[in-house]
């Protein structure tokens, strides 16, 4: 199947909304909407990744399909979007059975679910995939016309990566699934916009949320990690209009909000442990946190108890930093989770450690 590369004509003047990998989360991404303001007369560009991860899938690919039906609004296919072409397929059967089984937050789940078809482990899903077919046939065909790229005078947008030259060249799996694209030392002559890789899993220092703007390589990175990180939130990159570069972002977390009631200086260290360098050798616990070496470094953690699994004999630990953020009294921050040893919080997209008290405010 070649890669599939749409060029609309956006008219002057109109601003256009990107919005990164949305992971399920219809929530996140209505209220994303509501905060930019959204209208008909934007344009709306979708960089894939619309299902699985998060708690609504099916709601949020319904509600994209709305969007669609009444106003310019693109949505590129991501690598966890495909999920829903294995619909079509006849084979691998037992595979995606096992998939459902074991991912809660999956779309096909929330299909079974939805028109009440139960599943079981002796379920038969040829039969089921059959069912599907018909059920949701809207659904799918919105899926399966997905455009992998998009392509404008100034700008190109993709869910993953694009090489250098010709977009048609490349493989569709390279365009839905490359990681870590920015680490790969392209550069470009008009902006390349793209999700996937959340971006806090760039660098080693600073775990920050926010969309990655590199103006001289000219690429963007938007993926704010939504649904898949503790941390992560949704990011907006807002374009005036198509032939400018004057660029401003928005975002929406989910997180609760506090105001900081102690003020504190950044602390002396900033590292993170992140994936996919994430093994740990457990060596103390205390409370609710564990002391831990990072397996291919000398940097040692207190990792929140929480945060580690087990698997066959080796110990992973989540996303976690060690930096001290600072804040000043009376400052909102976002309130990831609450322990004995204080506050991991974010603020300005910077995820950090807070020692102090806190008044909860609730969600926003």
């Amino acid at each position: 199947m070649p890669v599939s590369v749409i060029r609309p004509i956006i008219e002057p003047g109109r601003r256009i909304i990107v919005i990164g990998d949305i992971n399920g989360n219809d929530e996140a991404f209505t209220k994303l909407l509501a905060k930019a303001e959204y209208s008909k007369k934007d344009v709306l560009i979708i960089l894939g990744n619309l299902v699985e991860e998060g708690p609504d899938s099916l709601r949020t690919l319904r509600h994209v399909m709305e969007l669609s039906q009444n106003g310019d609004v693109y949505c590129l296919l991501g690598n966890n979007d495909v999920i829903v072409k294995e619909l079509l397929r006849n084979d691998r059967n037992e595979e995606l059975l096992q998939y459902i089984l074991k991912n809660e937050n999956c779309i096909i789940a929330d299909m079974l679910k939805t028109c009440g078809i139960p599943i079981k482990k002796d379920s038969n899903m040829f039969l089921v995939k059959q069912s599907l077919r018909v059920l949701y046939e809207r659904e799918i065909a919105f899926v399966c016309a997905m455009p992998h790229i998009l392509e404008t005078e100034h700008f190109l947008f993709a869910h993953a990566q694009v090489y250098p030259g010709n977009p048609e060249d490349m493989k569709p799996s390279d365009v839905i699934r490359g990681d870590a694209f920015l680490d790969k030392g392209f550069s470009f002559r008009k902006y390349v916009v793209v999700g996937h890789w959340p971006v806090m899993l760039y660098g080693s220092k600073l775990r920050k949320a926010n969309p990655i703007i590199n103006e001289t390589r000219k690429i963007i990175c938007l993926n704010g990690g939504i649904s898949v990180q503790r941390d992560g939130q949704l990011n907006a990159l807002i374009i005036p209009e198509e032939s400018s570069e004057d660029f401003s972002f928005i975002c929406e977390d989910m997180l609760p909000k506090g105001k900081v009631l102690n003020s504190q200086m950044a602390g002396d260290v900033a590292n993170t442990l992140t994936w996919p360098d994430n093994v740990v050798i457990p060596l103390e616990r205390a409370g609710d946190f564990v002391y831990c070496k990072q397996d291919k470094t000398d940097l040692n953690f207190w990792v929140p108890e929480s945060f580690l699994k087990c698997r066959d004999g080796v110990w992973y630990s989540e996303d976690v930093t060690d930096y001290q953020i600072p804040v000043t009294y009376g400052e909102i921050v976002s309130v990831i989770m609450k322990t004995s040893r204080g506050y991991l919080v974010k603020k300005n997209g910077v995820a950090g450690w807070y020692y102090g008290m806190i008044e909860p405010l609730g969600k926003e």
